[in-house]
């Protein structure tokens, strides 16, 4: 049995093309989730069986910590009498603690090289990293470059496979079909990247958008702290919406004509999907984001006086998305078993994303 663990509400669309691989091939696998941001909502938006177990520590270090201890003991209670070959992940330090314990290989994904290292090099067995991300650029993140694994492409692309457009979808949420609609997501304030400089950007961009005539401003925040960051005279502006339930996060960045997030995950979705897409994060800039704006698909934005410049206007959108990596998903699953049955990756890939 492959044992998964999601922490995050990336990782539900990202590994549910995955189950769907595994559930084709007759495979056995187990999937807990933590109770963070839209992570449970999205499981019981597709209705991915699942059982939920610990909730984040908190932005503290001290929470984090303690959070880390007592949920990779929860884990490891929950799985020690099941027959599990193969721990996987994206960036799940809980279950690599509570794998280590049970005697469990464990394949760690990670698609941000500035995050904590020390942790992911001892306790997983292997790291799944995309080949675009130079192993000069891990090497000085103080990533083992022998217990990486490459795959082509970017984790993005497993999901985007099976995207298709709902033309329909402003309407579902009440919104101007008219409008030129403006996404945005604010920066994480409990991530390990965490810098008060997005945090300025991102009201900054507020400001801005929502003080412009037929345009519409959504935003997708993570968790309720996050909702107070922002500002309530701008949320009571009419053109202005804070989302209040998980919804498919595709189709709103496809219905969108402009996106700008203080995170990754959405930024590149949008900027593969071919969205006009702005970065307002300060921190340590990951090296995909940088690839995607040498690229022309994501700008950057490091002041203020930026925002008044990005264009607001609708955009063509063609009826159908075309994906740049239809077999990702297949590539990624056959690894992963490959992983389980022999203990190395046959098929892994050094070619670099289109």
């Amino acid at each position: 049995m492959i044992w998964f663990d999601l922490d995050n509400s990336p990782h539900v669309p990202l590994f549910r093309p995955i189950f769907a691989e595994l559930r084709r091939r007759q495979q056995a696998h187990f999937i807990t989730a933590r109770d963070f941001a839209q992570t449970r909502e999205l499981l019981m938006l597709w209705q991915i069986p699942h059982l939920l177990l610990g909730r984040h520590g908190g932005g503290s270090k001290v929470g984090k910590v303690v959070n880390l201890l007592q949920r990779s003991r929860q884990l490891a209670r929950v799985m020690r009498d099941k027959a599990v070959t193969l721990a996987v992940s994206h960036g799940s330090r809980t279950q690599l603690m509570a794998a280590a314990r049970l005697g469990i290989p464990a394949l760690l994904m990670l698609d941000y090289e500035y995050t904590e290292a020390r942790i992911f090099n001892t306790l997983a067995t292997h790291l799944l990293i995309p080949a675009v991300i130079p192993d000069q650029r891990l090497a000085q993140a103080g990533f083992k470059l022998n217990k990486v694994i490459r795959y082509a492409g970017f984790k993005e692309e497993i999901y985007l496979r099976d995207f298709v457009p709902d033309p329909a979808f402003r309407e579902t949420l009440g919104l101007d079909p008219r409008a030129s609609l403006v996404t945005l997501r604010p920066p994480s304030l409990l991530g390990n990247y965490h810098d008060a400089g997005s945090e300025a950007l991102f009201r900054a961009c507020l400001e801005v958008f929502s003080a412009q005539q037929n345009v519409q401003c959504v935003i997708v925040n993570r968790t309720a702290a996050e909702r107070r960051l922002l500002p309530e005279a701008l949320c009571r502006r009419p053109n202005v919406r804070v989302l209040e339930r998980a919804v498919d996060g595709l189709q709103l960045l496809w219905a969108s004509d402009v996106v700008v997030s203080g995170g990754g995950t959405m930024n590149r979705e949008a900027a593969l999907l071919g969205v006009p897409t702005y970065s307002i994060f300060t921190g340590r800039r990951p090296y995909l984001d940088e690839y995607l704006q040498a690229a022309g698909r994501l700008t950057f934005i490091e002041q203020a006086r930026q925002i008044e410049n990005i264009p607001l206007r609708p955009r063509p959108r063609p009826a159908a998305f075309t994906p740049g990596n239809p077999d990702l998903p297949a590539q990624i699953t056959e690894l992963i078993l490959d992983l389980r049955r022999n203990g190395v990756a046959g098929n892994a890939c050094n070619a670099t994303p289109d």
